[in-house]
């Protein structure tokens, strides 16, 4: 019979952790004094983490078969040590899909809305006339939404974007087609940020997508174009974005994420101008944590009895 023998970082229920046949797990911390002289090291064939500390505990389990993350994302994760080792490689980017979705229709609705602006009023007791606050709302039905990333978070964003009547196009070197897209293209990249009233990152972090969004690519835009990034802060060159935010490149963005967390109160960013940064916190929702216990179960069991893991990540 199939067997596991776990260590994991999350909080998982009893019912799982203690109640599947074939399975024994043990919680230890991301702190490496609560892993590194473990006794039962050699046990261990599997994993659950963050992707911080996966390359650490790597060195501590040497017959882990299957390392599951508890992110989407997996940049800091050595894939070559992966690979060497043939390491069955699954993330959670399923969990993480319709949350981050609606993140995006929300600050898509707070630009185009220009709901910061109604924030700041409400907090001066400010009612504004035409005059005063002339109208400049955008209607985003027939707007065009272009993402870049058509994978599986991409794919939630512009089903949700359809919902809504925008055009949506994606931009994704590996596919050609997606559910929710009108059109994937995978080159020119300028000349796809021109046709779009919205761009989303959604993209992981490579030697091809680091600062992708840069002064050429933030010039490609339309000067009336929001862009939104709830991808890695490695994405953009952020003295890029002050710039463009400054001079009237693009209309405005939303950060989810930075290329230093926490963002140091005394960062430029926090100024710029028509900018909306939010903690890293797109993904959060009240049933993240369900979801998150839900996919691991549901692995779990495949596992054991040899079925395709969900998410697994091909490297």
């Amino acid at each position: 019979m199939t067997t596991l023998n776990g260590v994991y970082t999350y909080s998982i229920p009893s019912a799982i952790t203690d109640g599947i046949p074939g399975l024994t797990m043990r919680k230890i911390t991301e702190d490496p004094a609560s892993y590194r002289q473990d006794p039962k090291a050699e046990q261990v064939n599997f994993l659950i983490a963050r992707q911080g500390t996966i390359n650490d505990m790597l060195q501590t389990y040497p017959n882990v078969h299957w390392l599951q993350l508890l992110n989407a994302g997996f940049e800091k994760v050595d894939l070559g040590l992966l690979r060497q080792r043939s390491i069955v490689f699954t993330n959670a980017r399923s969990v993480y899909c319709s949350t981050i979705a609606e993140d995006v229709m929300t600050k898509i609705l707070v630009l185009s809305r220009r709901y910061m602006a109604h924030f700041a009023q409400q907090r001066e007791h400010f009612w504004p006339d035409d005059d005063q606050m002339p109208n400049r709302n955008l209607d985003i039905a027939e707007k065009t939404i272009g993402i870049l990333g058509a994978g599986a978070i991409g794919r939630e964003i512009a089903l949700r974007a359809g919902a809504f009547g925008m055009h949506v196009i994606g931009y994704d070197p590996y596919l050609t087609a997606q559910e929710g897209f009108t059109e994937v293209v995978q080159t020119d990249l300028p000349g796809f940020l021109s046709r779009c009233d919205f761009v989303i990152t959604s993209l992981p972090v490579t030697t091809q997508t680091l600062n992708i969004i840069n002064a050429q690519t933030l010039a490609a835009m339309r000067p009336t174009a929001f862009l939104l990034n709830v991808a890695r802060g490695d994405i953009i060159d952020e003295d890029a974005l002050m710039d463009a935010l400054s001079k009237g490149v693009i209309a405005g963005a939303a950060i989810d994420v930075t290329k230093q967390e926490p963002l140091p109160a005394d960062s430029p960013l926090w100024s710029a101008v028509n900018l909306l940064i939010t903690p890293h916190r797109a993904a959060y929702g009240d049933m993240m944590q369900q979801r998150m216990c839900a996919l691991i179960e549901h692995n779990i069991r495949c596992w054991l009895c040899g079925q395709p893991l969900q998410d697994q990540v091909r490297f």
